[in-house]
C-alpha cells in the first residue's frame, strides 16, 4: 500500500508526532512527505490517522501490531465511513484556514472594492477564455461593490502567457491594466520577457503555491462557503455555482 503514496511530494514535517512516536508504515508515510495531522479509534482494533500530502487529505488505517496500514476510506456495517468525521473537520477547519492564509500571502492583483466583505481568489493566466468570462460573469457582483476578487496571477497556457502576467504585476496600477485587458479594452497586452526579479519571484511563488494546491488548470477559484469553509470552484461556474461563488 505504501506505493500508492510514493509519488506525492513533501511540503512539511508532521506537526503531530516524532519518527520514534509513529508505527513503522506512517513514519515510511512522513519521509516521503505526509503530514500525520490526528489519530483516532478504528474498529477491530485498528488506528485511523487523517494524513495530508500537499493539501490532498485522506484516512488511512494501521493494524493493531503497527506493522500494516490501509489507504482509503473505511466502512462498518452499516455503510458508514468511520473517518469521515474527522477528515471533514480537518478539510473544513485547520486545511481550510492554512489554504486561505497561503492564498491572502500570494501575489494577487485587486478586482472590485478593497472593503468589500466578500473574498474570492482565483488563479488567472492572461491567455485564458474562461478567466475573462468569469471576469465577465462576475461583473455585477464587484461593480455593486459587494465582492473583491483577488486574481493570482501565473502563466501556463501558453509561451506568452509568463511574461503577459509579468506585464500586469510590474504595471503602475495593475488592477488597471487587469481591467483593461479582461474588458477587452487593451489590443495587444505585450508580454513582458525581462520582469525585474522581484516581479519574477511572485509569479515563480504563484506558480509554486499552484502546484502545492494540486491545480493544474485556470479559473481555479476558492471561496468560503457559509460555513466559512474554504472551497474550490475548478473551472468557469456554471449560473448556479456563480451564485455560491459569489453570493453566499
Amino acid at each position: 500500500m505504501l506505493k500508492v503514496v510514493s509519488w506525492m511530494l513533501a511540503f512539511s514535517s508532521s506537526s503531530f508526532a516524532t519518527d520514534s512516536e509513529l508505527p513503522k508504515p506512517l513514519s515510511i508515510v512522513e519521509k516521503q512527505g505526509g503530514e500525520v495531522i490526528s489519530r483516532f479509534d478504528a474498529p477491530s482494533q485498528m488506528t485511523g490517522y487523517v494524513i495530508d500530502f500537499k493539501g490532498n487529505a485522506i484516512t488511512v488505517y494501521v493494524t493493531e501490531d503497527g506493522q500494516y496500514m490501509l489507504a482509503g476510506k473505511m466502512f462498518d456495517a452499516n455503510g458508514q465511513d468511520v473517518g469521515a468525521n474527522e477528515l471533514n473537520n480537518y478539510i473544513n477547519g485547520a486545511q481550510s484556514e492554512k489554504i486561505w492564509q497561503q492564498l491572502s500571502e500570494s501575489s494577487w492583483v485587486l478586482d472590485g472594492n478593497p472593503n468589500a466583505s466578500r473574498v474570492v481568489y482565483a488563479f488567472t493566466d492572461p491567455n485564458c477564455p474562461y478567466c475573462q468570462k468569469f471576469w465577465q460573469q462576475a461583473r455585477p457582483w464587484v461593480d455593486a461593490g459587494n465582492v473583491q476578487i483577488r486574481h493570482i496571477l501565473v502563466g501556463i497556457l501558453k509561451a506568452d502567457s509568463y511574461g503577459k502576467s509579468a506585464a500586469i504585476l510590474s504595471a503602475e496600477n495593475p488592477s488597471e491594466i487587469l481591467h483593461n485587458h479582461e474588458a477587452g479594452q487593451l489590443a495587444l497586452l505585450k508580454p513582458l520577457n525581462n520582469p525585474t526579479p522581484e516581479v519574477k519571484k511572485e509569479l515563480d511563488d504563484n506558480h509554486r503555491l499552484m502546484r502545492r494546491l494540486s491545480l493544474s488548470a485556470t479559473p481555479a477559484i476558492y471561496f468560503r462557503d457559509e460555513s466559512g469553509a474554504v472551497k474550490l470552484q475548478m473551472g468557469l461556474p456554471t449560473t448556479a455555482q456563480l451564485e455560491t461563488v459569489l453570493d453566499n
